[in-house]
Order: C-alpha cells, then sequence, then structure tokens
C-alpha cells in the first residue's frame, strides 16, 4: 500500500528521531492488527506510534514525560488524517495508570547509562539516559499494562543485548523473534530488534541480519534501509521549544 508522507514537527533544540525509530516501527507493523489497542511509551514526537497508525485502524495512546514534546506529538498525530483521537499522555510512565491492557507495547527506550557524562540539554537527556526509565523497572512494568498474549516491541543498543535479554526474561517475557542491525557487513551489531509475549514458550526465531550501509558513505544505503525509507516517507519540520506554548 502506498502511504502518505508523514510530516513529524520536532526540536531544533531537542532530541529528534532517528533510523532506529524507523527501524522498529517497520519491524514493528508485521505484529499489528486492525484495531489493536496500541501504547508507545517514551513517544517523543510521535514518530513509532503514528507511523503504525498510518499502517492500520488502531487505538493509540502515547506517553511522554517531557511536556513541551509531548505537545509536539499531540500537534503531530492532530495534523494527521488517522491518527486524530490518538491519546497523548504527559506522564513518567511509573506514574501512568491505564484504563484496561494493550495489545501491543511498542518501545524505543533511553539506550545510556545513568553514570554517562550528560547533555547540558535536560531535554536530551530524558530522550537518552536511563534516569527516568530504568531498564528493569521498566520491563516489569510494561508487563502489568500487556495482555496475555499481547505484543511487546522494542529496540536497544545491541552492546547491551546481554541486560536487555535478562531484564525481559526477569519481569516474565519471552522472546518470539529477535533481528540484529549492523551499519555494514564487516561491523559489530549496533542495533537489536525483539517481540516478546508473556504466554510464550517455543523457540526464539532469530531473523536475518539488517545491514544499513553499503559502504562508511552514510548515503550508500542498502536496499533494505532504502526500502524503510520509502515506506515510513517521513520529513521533519524544525521549532524551536521556545515557540510551543504549553
Amino acid at each position: 500500500m502506498v502511504q502518505k508522507p508523514l510530516a513529524i514537527y520536532q526540536f531544533s533544540d531537542g532530541y529528534c528521531y532517528n533510523t532506529d525509530s524507523l527501524i522498529l516501527a517497520h519491524f514493528a507493523k508485521d505484529f499489528l492488527k486492525p484495531h489493536n489497542r496500541v501504547l508507545d511509551i517514551g513517544a517523543g514526537s510521535g514518530i513509532i506510534g503514528l507511523l503504525c497508525a498510518r499502517e492500520m485502524p488502531l487505538s493509540l495512546e502515547m506517553v511522554e514525560l517531557d511536556s513541551k514534546t509531548c505537545a509536539l506529538a499531540q500537534i503531530n498525530a492532530r495534523n494527521t488524517d488517522f491518527a486524530k483521537e490518538a491519546i497523548i499522555h504527559n506522564k513518567n510512565i511509573f506514574d501512568f495508570q491505564a484504563q484496561g491492557l494493550f495489545d501491543v507495547i511498542i518501545s524505543n527506550p533511553p539506550f545510556y547509562n545513568a553514570n554517562i557524562i550528560k547533555s547540558p540539554n535536560a531535554r536530551k537527556n530524558i530522550a537518552r539516559v536511563q534516569d527516568s526509565m530504568p531498564l528493569d523497572k521498566l520491563t516489569k512494568y510494561i508487563k502489568r499494562l500487556l495482555k496475555p498474549r499481547g505484543n511487546l516491541l522494542m529496540c536497544y543498543d545491541a552492546r547491551e543485548s546481554y541486560n536487555f535479554l535478562f531484564a525481559l526474561r526477569n519481569a516474565g517475557f519471552f522472546l518470539q523473534n529477535m533481528q540484529f542491525v549492523y551499519p555494514l557487513s564487516h561491523k559489530s551489531a549496533t542495533l537489536l530488534l525483539i517481540q516478546a509475549k508473556i504466554d510464550y514458550k517455543g523457540d526464539v526465531n532469530v531473523l536475518p541480519p539488517l545491514f544499513t550501509h553499503n559502504s562508511p558513505n552514510q548515503q550508500d544505503n542498502t536496499k533494505e534501509l532504502q526500502a524503510i525509507y520509502q515506506w515510513a516517507k517521513t520529513f521533519s519540520i524544525k521549532v524551536h521549544s521556545h515557540d510551543v506554548c504549553i
């Protein structure tokens, strides 16, 4: 199906969505069903949830801690013809009280350990550093929000795969599908995509690797990444946080 381009307002002075977000949304679409109740955790400007909602009719909710970024997600949702009814919660996920359980939960959470040297930009730190969303606590809380047969779809730093997979298992999740993403065929993986369930007891399906580039030239995208960009069809409109009133 040919998709309409998706315009995303985001901050010039904050964290912006990147290729990881598009790859996760593309990965997630194969596990969605029409009219699923979907929750996007740490939604940022709403890019992942909105791409999923564009794919098929969904009942979409998003949770975003930063108030101004949440306002942008609301604007981005209202500017579509498929997610005007999306509910965006300006909350810490651990303060979020859902009205019922979700069929699908999607998250591209903060990867970086709280001990790293932080940016002077607080908005970027919320999106990048685990302070507000510790992995162990997050995975356990997600289990409380997901239906027993529901799907959890996440991505994480491949270098932290051991901690990521341990946290999922410790929270009671069982992997069904996983895929590693590599920048080049001779480089180490940089991203891990997973789909997990609470009640799954079968083997893990390790999908073929996804390579993003043919050479160190950042414009030399593989056919696989080109297909993801073609599917996503997003374009960014930069605004300054001072221009957003809440």
